[in-house]
């Protein structure tokens, strides 16, 4: 008997400890999954690292401008203007089945159409940021770059180094032109671009061969003469007949515009009302810088559009004025 007994205790053994083994390594699983609370799952198909906070204000407003769709259907109402409800469906039918404008005629996996991935719910972080019109928040999240309307559960708002990471940033420069319209529209004050010299020199090229902006070099203006101001002249009444945005190039040298340029002898070439908003728009400053060839119908022209923003370059590489400049610019 006692030899059984011992026997059967040298069989339990194994399997007594293998019954120890498995609830240890379940225990060591469980602490290990807790650990990793913040780990991403391979099968998730998740990006490595999540987008930064810069990429995805500007993926939203990449994402909520006008689709497709609602491009074609602005496009086709105004085609249809004056027409019935029934001449705009035939606009409709034949951009969308004959030329696939809207994209019916596509497959329908794309991003767009299989909804927000659930497990955003779970892991990574929600951005707010306003939509491509300005008028809305939306929700963006740093993995999967979905967007949505409503506030997430999981959102939490940005770090005080992340929103002075994005003042600093500024504006996407190919939005800037879309940004300048509304500050100038809304706000009722013309816009200064703060820019660096590569910046800067981007936005002036931009200004020279873009058909929708005139460009007014002051840099020329360093010496005045009649020349450099008849420049400057013809730029301002450019802009204002062909309604153009007027970009003003202060560059890196800032002339003596309020002593030396804007001044009430030469206002006739470049009026101090050039800085106002709307300052350029009353009678009798058309009158002065128009000249007959200019007029239409002996009237003084303004079309839409006719809008005025400032160029200012860094005097640094820190992305911001010295405090020398600072007290220098409201003197000039």
């Amino acid at each position: 008997a006692a030899g059984g007994a011992a026997s059967e205790a040298a069989a339990e053994a194994p399997a007594k400890a293998a019954a120890e083994a498995t609830v240890e390594a379940a225990v060591a699983g469980d602490a290990a999954d807790g650990a990793d609370d913040d780990e991403i799952p391979a099968s998730w198909g998740w990006p490595k690292e999540p987008f930064d906070a810069c990429f995805l204000r500007q993926y939203v407003l990449y994402y909520t401008k006008n689709s497709a769709q609602e491009s074609w259907d602005n496009a086709l109402a105004e085609r249809s203007v004056g027409g019935s409800f029934e001449d705009f469906l035939v606009e409709k039918a034949y951009a969308n089945l004959l030329l696939n404008k809207e994209g019916t005629g596509e497959d329908k996996d794309d991003k767009d159409h299989r909804g927000i991935d659930p497990n955003a719910y779970k892991r990574g972080r929600w951005y707010r940021f306003l939509n491509a019109k300005g008028d809305c928040n939306v929700y963006v999240h740093n993995f999967t770059c979905d967007i949505q309307a409503s506030r997430p559960e999981n959102f939490t708002e940005m770090t005080s180094e992340e929103q002075a990471r994005l003042r600093k940033l500024g504006v996407y420069i190919k939005d800037l032109p879309e940004h300048l319209a509304k500050v100038y529209d809304r706000q009722k004050q013309i816009p200064i671009v703060f820019a660096s010299e590569d910046t800067a020199d981007a936005i002036k090229k931009f200004a020279e061969y873009a058909k929708e902006w005139q460009l007014l070099d002051c840099s020329t203006l360093k010496r005045v003469n009649t020349q450099a101001l008849e420049s400057a002249r013809k730029a301002i009444v450019n802009a204002m007949m062909l309604g153009k945005m007027l970009c003003i190039y202060l560059g890196d040298h800032i002339p003596d515009l309020q002593e030396k340029v804007c001044t009430s002898k030469n206002r006739e070439y470049f009026p101090i009302g050039t800085w106002q908003h709307s300052g350029l728009l009353p009678d009798m400053v058309k009158e002065k810088i128009y000249r007959d060839g200019d007029k239409e119908g002996g009237q003084c022209v303004v079309r839409d559009g006719f809008r005025v923003c400032v160029v200012l370059m860094y005097d640094n590489m820190t992305f911001e004025m010295s405090s020398m400049r600072k007290d220098e610019l409201p003197g000039k």
